[in-house]
């Protein structure tokens, strides 16, 4: 009986460390991805600088998905 508690708790032991390591593996994927969505934000805000374009207009995106979404008249075929 003692070695079925000791093996059991073995197995807990094993499942709580490599959730542990998932959860940090999930962790650093998240920082690394931030970071680099941060840094392509601030090179094309400094190339759009540079370059004299502005960005895009709030109108502008707020419009954007329904131009997006066009839907097919009816009776028309592809």
């Amino acid at each position: 009986m003692r070695t079925v508690i000791h093996t059991a708790l073995f197995l807990l032991a094993a499942l709580e460390m490599l959730a542990g390591l998932l959860a940090g593996s999930a962790a650093l994927v998240s920082l690394t991805t931030e970071a680099f969505a941060r840094s392509v934000t601030a090179i094309s805000q400094g190339f759009s600088r540079r370059v004299g374009v502005g960005p895009m207009a709030p109108r502008l995106r707020a419009e954007l998905p329904a131009v997006l979404s066009v839907t097919e008249p009816e009776g028309a075929s592809r």
